[in-house]
């Protein structure tokens, strides 16, 4: 090793007395050396200065909310790194410079998707112990935030307790419709005195006076308790099994969706069966493939007008060779690019900066 180092001090002495560009320590970083950190799909952070995004993630490390195996707080940092295998810009040369927003091309369908749609990285929510009511309390206003940026929000969690302060910050912007991709119903009204955990988030949803209705798409399993299942008929709640959606097609989750309506969609991923994500804290057998999944959101954002998207519940310690977080990160592409091929989606950012802007105008008009 002495000798390795007296080896490779000699040959920096030699490059210097012969004018040579070598770094030290104290000089410019080398060409060809990259940060070691992670954005969501290498996307520059917030405060970069390149103008207004059309996308922002903000991840949310919480899992207080867990009934049986935590570790979803891990999930944010764990898609993010999946995530550097679709890099937002090239990784080389002026584009990377630049972090021109090329987008990707599908092999499946033939086609550029994303291509010009800006994307920035907002970072995560600082969560602090045992204060469910409080973290929840700042999920809500970093949304809400990104909203008034104007930019279209996709939360990554974090456990699925989460999307009830999500959905609380589009309060005040008319009506919504929540779509929910889940194997459970999460319809539970409180359990051992906790009403904001992850199993109750769907009924919390369905009492905000501004939520119309609520559709669920990919349930399985078993449910020990009739009450939420019945709970959930008295409200109205549109149900699509999984078998059902495996039977008769994409169509059914579009025919679960109100035409036209505006929508917010919030995706489990144990929706997926368990040998596609085994990712997460409950996972069940019996569940969709990832094609199922992503053709049933394709039809969905076809029917209606999506303006916000979380996905939760990924679980890195009870992953293996990271299956489940590279799911995750891919499917979210795949939503976004379905809500700009939807029924007022346009193409670039601007067509996500078109979504939330008409989310503002009913908020400012009432």
């Amino acid at each position: 090793m002495r000798a390795i180092m007296r080896s490779a001090r000699r040959e920096v002495k030699a490059a210097h007395q012969g004018g040579g560009a070598v770094s030290t320590a104290n000089d410019a970083a080398p060409a060809g050396l990259r940060f070691g950190h992670h954005t969501f799909f290498g996307a520059p952070p917030r405060d970069s200065g390149r103008g207004p995004a059309g996308a922002a993630f903000i991840g949310v490390p919480f899992d207080l909310g867990t009934t049986l195996r935590p570790g979803a707080r891990f999930g944010p940092a764990a898609v993010r790194a999946a995530s550097a295998w679709w890099q937002y810009a090239r990784d080389e040369g002026a584009d990377r410079q630049e972090g021109r927003a090329e987008g990707w091309y599908d092999l499946d369908r033939q086609r550029w998707i994303l291509r010009g749609v800006a994307m920035a990285d907002w970072g995560d929510v600082r969560i602090t112990p045992v204060e469910i009511g409080a973290n929840l309390d700042r999920v809500r206003a970093g949304v809400r935030a990104i909203l008034q940026d104007g930019c279209f929000p996709v939360i990554v969690g974090g456990d699925h307790a989460i999307t009830y302060p999500a959905v609380r910050a589009f309060a005040g912007s008319g009506p919504l419709h929540v779509v929910q991709l889940d194997s459970h119903q999460d319809f539970v009204d409180e359990r051992h005195g906790v009403r904001l955990g992850h199993g109750n988030v769907m009924r919390r949803v369905s009492e905000l006076e501004f939520v119309t209705g609520v559709s669920q798409i990919g349930l399985r399993g078993l449910q020990k308790y009739a009450e939420p299942l019945d709970s959930a008929r008295r409200y109205g709640t549109r149900i699509v099994t999984a078998s059902q959606l495996r039977h008769r097609g994409p169509a059914a989750a579009a025919a679960c969706v109100p035409r036209g309506a505006t929508c917010y969609l919030t995706l489990d991923i144990d929706v997926l069966d368990i040998a596609v994500a085994p990712g997460t804290g409950t996972p069940e057998p019996g569940g969709l493939t990832y094609a199922e999944v992503r053709d049933a959101v394709r039809a969905i954002a076809r029917r209606c007008r999506i303006v916000g998207f979380d996905l939760v519940e990924v679980s890195p310690p009870y992953d293996w060779a990271e299956v489940t977080s590279r799911a995750a990160a891919r499917l979210i592409l795949d939503v976004l690019s379905a809500v700009l091929e939807g029924p007022r989606g346009r193409n670039g950012s601007r067509g996500f900066q078109g979504l939330v802007r008409s989310v503002r105008r009913r908020e400012i008009h009432g």
